[in-house]
């Protein structure tokens, strides 16, 4: 690892920066973890998007769907792809503590830069409780730790939990898809004590203006949104944090479009309870990535909803 357990949280809130994808896992027409396409993906994140870091093995990854020996492969695959070109934050959230520690150690060995834990899903709701799941986990392993406040798992962590949760020696940030009025209190609890992450692009640049973010942490939208020669993102997220504000709101304004997509595509079937995946699959093969179908028991998209969506990209720009 890059540092000293003593010194994860330190290194986390200094170090992770930038713009964060998270990403999917490609899956064979037999239905095998595609390790060729996912290489190639990554290797398109790094050297033609420029993505700053990667959270793998998450929601977007699938992750339930996976045999453990299978999330250990994306893992390793993902590191070994980014080289030292970017970061890579693992998910490693299991049902059972033992399993989440073997997880999260795997990542450590294999040198991923952090790992990820989404709220336990089947677990009990106390926050005592809850607050002993994660002390155990990081009392065994060095790596930095985030927290993943997701609703996937059937309920969310309070602000005061959070907070108890930062104390922690080596959590130093959390991917907090909230409501912004929970955001907001987790802000104002421990924003002085790890980095907090509002995953949702369209907040992105006033985040950075109005409080200060360092990193996007992380969303499919830095590669459904961007294409070779086009980053826009990446341009408006370097015009913010060098003060140029005019003109990262110009450069995000060219979104608009594109985030009208977005929104009926990922962020309605998100708030409704439904996983995305087959359309953000799609979005992605449409832009030259793997892309494929999502594994049992979501669903592919019908011809009719492919139609849709390319017609959708089309008029957003993103496609000829």
């Amino acid at each position: 690892m890059r540092y000293h357990r003593s010194q994860a949280k330190t290194f986390g809130k200094t170090h992770m920066r930038g713009v964060w994808a998270a990403i999917p896992y490609p899956f064979t027409q037999t239905g095998e973890l595609d390790e060729a396409a996912l290489r190639k993906d990554v290797r398109h994140y790094v050297d033609v998007l420029k993505i700053d870091g990667f959270f793998c093995g998450g929601l977007i990854g699938e992750f339930w769907s996976l045999t453990m020996e299978e999330r250990r492969r994306g893992q390793q695959i993902v590191v070994e792809e980014v080289a030292d070109k970017a970061q890579v934050i693992a998910h490693t959230a299991c049902s059972s503590i033992r399993e989440t520690v073997a997880l999260t150690q795997h990542a450590q060995s294999v040198g991923a830069t952090y790992a990820v834990i989404g709220n336990p899903a089947m677990n009990s709701r106390h926050p005592d409780h809850l607050f002993e799941f994660y002390r155990h986990v990081c009392a065994e392993v060095d790596i930095a730790v985030a927290l993943f406040n997701t609703n996937f798992s059937g309920y969310a962590l309070s602000p005061e939990l959070v907070d108890r949760l930062a104390d922690i020696g080596n959590i130093f940030c959390i991917k907090n898809p909230q409501p912004v009025e929970h955001i907001a209190e987790v802000r104002r609890l421990v924003g002085s004590k790890i980095l907090v992450c509002d995953p949702t692009e369209s907040r992105w640049l006033d985040n950075i203006v109005t409080h200060k973010d360092q990193v996007f942490m992380s969303s499919p939208s830095p590669y459904l949104l961007q294409t070779a020669g086009r980053l826009t993102m990446k341009e408006y997220t370097r015009q913010a944090m060098a003060g140029d504000v005019a003109a990262a709101r110009k450069t995000s304004a060219t979104l608009e479009g594109a985030r009208a997509a977005v929104q009926k595509w990922m962020e309605t079937p998100w708030q409704a309870g439904i996983l995305p995946l087959a359309a953000i699959k799609y979005w992605s093969e449409l832009l030259g990535l793997s892309g494929g179908a999502p594994r049992p028991p979501l669903l592919p998209l019908t011809e009719d909803q492919k139609r849709e969506l390319r017609q959708d990209l089309v008029a957003a720009g993103l496609l000829a």
